[in-house]
């Protein structure tokens, strides 16, 4: 008898060193409940758990290159989901007429590489204007995984002051042109609701967009990063005890006693 057609399921406790026999296709496999459970489970964590589970060490290399294979496989292909994102916004624009989804991509060596992306919904759009005060959050995020760059939001208050997404963008990094570019599609969408107001932080980039795209709009800078800035040169409780009762003061009699 030469092999064996049954699939070996016992743990060997014989085993020591690396198997090279594992390959990336057998990791993913073994992996996949694992990254299904958690998405952002490290190649390390999966070495340690294929060593206790199968008394087995395999080479970092080949459990990353498993892990992503298993990624892969679970949640689809990082560069083929740019051309889901055409299909995305015909599929929208069809069913969601006035959505606004705009998509900027660029040649590189033969190849449609992608840019910048606006995308704002028709229903969250028009639940703004017209029952949200028209009061917009405007600030981005780290994009940290494969693809690296910028996740902007435009963001408002509702009826129950929770939180009401308007528009989402992606831009390669905080730069003029980009808030710029992200605010005259914000324009495009939103237009210029009168008594309209933007809080940002205090980032040279945001503030040029605002001010370049709504000249007339009033533009307050965010009183944590406000806060920020001050304990640089100051500390104590005047924070705590003065400036943030200030700035939730509802009357101008509480605002002036802080």
């Amino acid at each position: 008898m030469k092999r064996n057609p049954h699939e070996h399921a016992c743990h060997s406790t014989r085993r020591s060193g690396k198997v090279k026999g594992a390959t990336k296709y057998w990791v993913c496999e073994k992996v996949k409940d694992w990254v299904l459970e958690n998405p952002k489970v490290t190649a390390k964590e999966l070495q340690r758990r294929i060593k206790d589970e199968y008394k087995v060490l395999i080479h970092y290399k080949r459990v990353y290159h498993g892990r992503e294979l298993a990624l892969t496989e679970l949640f689809g292909d990082w560069k083929e989901s740019f051309n889901n994102l055409y299909r995305f916004k015909l599929e929208l624009e069809q069913s969601c007429p006035g959505s606004f989804v705009v998509i900027y991509h660029h040649t590189i060596g033969n190849k449609v590489r992608f840019n910048i992306l606006f995308f704002a919904m028709k229903p969250c759009i028009d639940g703004f204007l017209q029952g949200c005060r028209p009061y917009l959050a405007v600030d981005s995020t780290f994009l940290t995984r494969k693809f690296r760059g910028q996740l902007c939001v435009a963001c408002a208050v509702d009826g129950h002051n929770w939180m009401y997404p308007v528009a989402v963008g992606v831009i390669d990094s905080e730069t003029n042109e980009n808030w710029e570019w992200f605010m005259q599609r914000l324009k495009d969408a939103i237009g210029s609701p009168y008594g309209l107001t933007f809080c940002t932080d205090c980032g040279q980039a945001v503030m040029h967009g605002v001010t370049a795209v709504f000249p007339y709009a009033e533009h307050r800078e965010c009183m944590w990063h406000l806060v920020q800035n001050f304990k640089k040169r100051y500390s104590g409780n005047v924070f705590d005890d003065h400036l943030w009762a200030a700035a939730n003061s509802w009357n101008s009699y509480l605002f002036e006693k802080n």
